[in-house]
């Protein structure tokens, strides 16, 4: 799929906050990355892959439409390099100035329960990625999220928002979906137009710290982020209305919605978890 194909089908709100097309679910983004490894932060700044995280959530809070504000990063263990990239990816942001909140839900229990209640509360979910080094979500917390996948699917539905990253993303795969992810380790990613759009501020250079881990094919209609400047394979995607299950498909709750550069939402996909870099 080329950006140009996409930018002509009304999914991309550039550059200023305008008015879209009535929003039917949640946004989404899901990258290649493990982005919580490989960033740092000043005093009054992030840096790199944790500031990548912070654009992120900045750019879909705009599209969340079921009226929370709160944002839950799941695995993201407080005080490691994961819980300390994603604290610092929100507090950094500017969601807080929003009227925003920030928790984090760890262990497989209470993802679990967290999950099957709806993610009740909850504006933006944050799956940090999957890893046994940096804090990030173990393999027993990976579990509970796939049994969950279609909870997941009806949370994002209704309008909740979804950062995803090198984590596994069983919880798509158990949805049994068709987009092709590839385990693929190499350093360097560049913006596409529609990721420049997406992300403001935020630089190649920013992207590329340290590697990346997987790379998609067969994406269809979702819109293209990021690409590997090594093998040109797609490294980030995102797309903004529809489900999990139906990226696109306009059968959901209709709002109207205001939002900022580019709302996005998922097709689902497998990926074996891999140990980072």
């Amino acid at each position: 799929m080329s950006v140009t194909k996409f930018t002509s089908i009304a999914f991309v709100c550039s550059g200023i906050i305008l008015h879209c097309s009535p929003s039917y679910a949640g946004p989404f983004i899901l990258a290649g990355t493990d982005a919580d490894d490989h960033g740092s932060a000043t005093a009054s700044a992030n840096v790199d892959g944790w500031l990548f995280m912070q654009k992120v959530l900045e750019n879909l809070a705009p599209a969340v439409t079921n009226g929370n504000k709160n944002v839950v990063s799941l695995g993201s263990n407080p005080g490691s390099t994961a819980g300390n990239a994603a604290l610092s990816a929100f507090s950094k942001s500017a969601l807080p100035g929003l009227g925003w909140t920030f928790q984090t839900v760890n262990d497989a229990a209470g993802i679990t329960a967290f999950l099957s209640g709806g993610a009740a509360g909850t504006g933006i979910v944050m799956l940090d990625s999957g890893s046994n080094v940096g804090g990030g979500l173990s393999g027993a917390e990976l579990t509970a999220i796939s049994s969950q996948a279609a909870a997941l699917n009806t949370y994002v539905g209704a309008g909740g928002g979804l950062f995803s990253q090198a984590n596994g993303f069983g919880f798509l795969g158990a949805l049994g979906l068709g987009v092709t992810v590839v385990d693929e380790s190499e350093t360097g990613i560049a913006l596409t137009p529609a990721g420049q759009s997406a992300f403001p501020g935020l630089t190649n250079s920013d992207l590329s710290a340290g590697p990346y881990h997987s790379s998609f094919a067969n994406v269809g209609l979702i819109p293209v982020l990021g690409l590997s400047t090594v093998t040109t394979n797609i490294v980030i995607i995102g797309s903004n209305t529809g489900s999990i299950i139906n990226p696109g498909d306009p059968t959901g709750i209709p709002e109207p919605m205001t939002s900022a550069l580019l709302g996005v939402g998922l097709l689902g996909l497998g990926l074996a978890r891999r140990r980072r870099v």
